[in-house]
């Protein structure tokens, strides 16, 4: 029988439930980093796969290096001296790209050129763009209509060897916005603030300096697809494409346009062409070869309110007065 006087003895429970939750995350962190680690290695084979993809269509695709980082909860991809090129001629370089994504949205990547990039057109050579801030991101990537975006701040353009002036000799900002809508359309939206021109530039006889809202709607997006650039653009005019110019503000120097209809398309020679309804603004005039434009008169002509934008016969001009070639799409 036992003793009533002894004292109680004290249950023992065991640690697990103590240690449990640690031992869990512990066990789910060893288990994403795998899941990083793999999917890292996927990213850098996949752009490998898609570089040789491209070669063997005819375009350039190269890096010196590749490195991907930001374990555990970013993709932070480093090209290390890109170039990328299409059959047409255009092509990008850069001493590095740098992109950033993250595990939960894998179709979607934004891009920086931290050290400036250089843009090779057709005909004219290479470009050398350097600023504040290049950048651009990508959606819905993989997908028939992705999502893009560009956008460059405190930007200055300067030919390389060999190659000719840009229109523009810098701008404070120029953005590029293009999203994907129903029934196979896409807006377009371009933004240019305080564009200084380039003094050979044919705008630059009649402004220094250059703004630009463009919104429009791009109709068959799904037939903008092709070998090169030009070729997708040739696809996209063949089956009906047009830019319907939903609102546009142009500055150039102190006359201001405004604007809420037209249509544009590309010619056979790859320049714009079309119209744009623009109206004269209340910002003051501009000179143009000694006359004036913009509230008063030009030899003894008044303009009320309407100067359309006009690219025909690879020209542009603002009412009946030229400003130079069309704008070169391919």
């Amino acid at each position: 029988m036992p003793d009533p006087s002894a004292a109680p003895q004290a249950v023992k429970h065991g640690r697990f439930w103590l240690w449990a939750p640690y031992v869990l995350v512990l066990i789910a962190f060893i288990a994403w980093s795998g899941v990083w680690f793999v999917a890292s290695l996927r990213i850098g084979a996949e752009l490998d796969s898609q570089a040789e993809a491209l070669k063997g269509r005819g375009y350039t695709a190269s890096w010196s290096a590749l490195k991907v980082s930001g374990w555990p909860f970013r993709f932070d991809l480093t090209l290390t001296q890109p170039n990328f090129g299409d059959p047409s001629g255009w092509a990008l370089a850069a001493p590095s790209i740098k992109g950033e994504s993250i595990p939960f949205v894998p179709d979607r990547w934004t891009l920086v050129a931290p050290d400036g990039l250089t843009l090779t057109r057709p005909g004219k050579g290479p470009l050398t763009v350097s600023g504040q801030a290049i950048r651009a991101s990508v959606g819905a990537l993989g997908s028939a209509q992705p999502r893009l975006s560009f956008e460059g701040r405190a930007l200055s353009f300067a030919p390389g060897p060999g190659g000719q002036p840009s229109a523009f000799a810098s701008a404070d900002l120029i953005e590029a916005h293009l999203q994907p809508g129903p029934d196979d359309q896409a807006a377009l939206l371009i933004k240019i603030e305080d564009a200084k021109l380039d003094p050979s530039a044919n705008l630059a006889r009649i402004a220094p300096t250059l703004g630009l809202t463009w919104d429009a709607r791009l109709s068959h997006l799904s037939a903008l697809k092709g070998a090169d650039w030009p070729g997708a653009v040739k696809a996209w005019t063949a089956a009906g494409g047009s830019m319907g110019v939903a609102g546009a503000k142009i500055a150039l120097g102190g006359l201001e346009l405004d604007g809420s209809s037209g249509a544009m398309t590309v010619g056979g020679d790859g320049r714009l062409q079309g119209s744009a309804a623009l109206k004269v603004g209340k910002g003051g005039g501009l000179s143009l070869g000694g006359l004036h434009i913009g509230g008063l008169n030009i030899g003894g002509l008044s303009f009320s309110g309407s100067m359309p934008l006009t690219f025909a016969d690879g020209r542009a001009s603002i009412g009946a007065f030229p400003i130079g070639q069309a704008l070169k799409v391919y």
